[in-house]
């Protein structure tokens, strides 16, 4: 009886991250021998794969569905997927942004930054207002606009409340938070009016993913989960060479290497 009731025990204690992690990556579904700068992911599943100029959308299961490329601006240096109807590209070299449909097809004329003030946006994403966030190396400053282009928020200037200029590489909106990354320093977390939160010390990525409560990102090959609530973070390693980006959206999981995408099932 009592050897009956250890193996229930031990069968109803919940696997480790360790097993998560190496069960999600179990079940190769697709790979797609094309290489990436970066990639991102929208809810309904679908991944793009972004190089250079060009953008390559497919779906869950790896199979090809729209391209868009573009030389008139230089390469993409940002896609925030958030809304898969409303993709919004970037151009940091001509600092201009575009709005993409669920086909890839231009949707309306692009924007360009300068035009409306922004002599220096570095990063751009879109607000869950139907609006944009743009951040102003120059200006120090992130500010909001709504769909006619008008600022309705901004943030305090960087210098005067940091005591340092900042130059982040990556900002998303998730929810009603703003996250901006800066390797040096971490996330800095901004409320929806953009008033200042707190810094996440997480140093060094350069693409991250915000899910519920868990800011996902690789680091040094391994796949890290920074809890929000509990404020701890745990790393599993993916035992795949090479590992650029990891994202994790409606039951995939994507991984992007120097040599393309692998997609796997996801728990």
């Amino acid at each position: 009886m009592r050897i009956i009731l250890f193996i229930l025990l031990l069968t109803s204690i919940p696997a480790s991250s360790q097993d998560i992690a190496e069960a999600a990556i179990q079940k190769p579904i697709r790979s797609i021998s094309k290489k990436a700068d970066f990639i991102s992911t929208d809810r309904l599943g679908n991944v793009y794969l972004v190089k250079e100029n060009n953008i390559w959308m497919y779906n869950r299961d790896g199979d090809s569905l729209r391209a868009f490329n573009s030389r008139r601006y230089g390469n993409v240096s940002f896609l925030d997927c958030t809304d898969p109807y409303k993709i919004l590209a970037f151009f940091a070299d001509y600092n201009v942004t575009l709005i993409l449909d669920n086909y890839l097809s231009e949707n309306g004329p692009s924007m360009d930054m300068q035009e409306l003030g922004f002599d220096q946006a570095t990063l751009v994403c879109l607000s869950q207002e139907k609006g944009f966030w743009v951040f102003d190396q120059l200006k120090q400053k992130v500010l909001r606009l709504d769909q006619n282009f008008r600022v309705t928020h901004e943030t305090v200037n960087f210098i005067q409340w940091f005591g340092r200029r900042l130059n982040p590489n990556f900002m998303i909106q998730y929810n009603n938070r703003l996250y901006l990354n800066e390797a040096e320093s971490g996330v800095y977390v901004f409320d929806h009016f953009g008033t200042y939160l707190r810094t996440i010390p997480i140093k060094g990525i350069e693409n991250l993913q915000v899910l519920e409560n868990i800011l996902s990102y690789v680091e040094d090959g391994k796949y890290c989960n920074f809890h929000l609530a509990a404020l701890d973070k745990k790393c599993d390693s993916l035992n795949i060479p090479n590992v650029k980006v990891g994202r994790k959206e409606k039951g995939r999981f994507y991984i992007l290497t120097d040599k393309g995408v692998k997609i796997f099932k996801a728990n």
